[in-house]
C-alpha cells in the first residue's frame, strides 16, 4: 500500500512538472520600434500560437497587452514608466502568462 501512494504521488509530481514546462514557453525578440506606450518586438523565430491579440503576456517583469501580431513581429502595450525603461535593440523574452495579474479596481 505504501508502494502505491508513493507511486502515486510521484506520478502527480510529474505531471505538475510537466504542467509548468509546457505554460513556461516563451520566446526572444529584439525590439524594433518604441513609440510611447507600445513596444515592437521581431521574435528571432516563428511566434507562438498563444500569442494573440487582446491577450497579455510576461516581459520585462510586466504583463503587457498584446497589440498587434503581424509575421514575425508582435506589439505590446506596456504602462508608461516600463516602456521608457525598454531600449530600442534590447533583448526580450515574452512568455505566456500565467493568468494571476493583479486587476485593478
Amino acid at each position: 500500500m505504501k508502494r502505491l501512494l508513493t507511486k502515486i504521488s510521484v506520478l502527480f509530481a510529474m505531471a505538475a512538472f510537466a504542467t509548468a514546462a509546457f505554460a513556461a514557453e516563451s520566446f526572444k525578440g529584439k525590439v524594433s520600434a518604441i513609440d510611447g506606450e507600445k513596444v515592437t518586438v521581431t521574435a528571432e523565430k516563428d511566434i507562438p500560437a498563444w500569442v494573440k491579440k487582446g491577450t497579455n503576456v510576461e516581459a520585462m517583469g510586466g504583463a503587457p497587452m498584446v497589440v498587434e501580431v503581424k509575421g514575425n513581429t508582435v506589439v505590446l502595450k506596456f504602462g508608461k514608466a516600463k516602456a521608457a525603461k525598454i531600449k530600442a535593440d534590447s533583448t526580450m523574452t515574452i512568455s505566456e502568462s500565467a493568468g494571476d495579474e493583479l486587476q485593478g479596481c
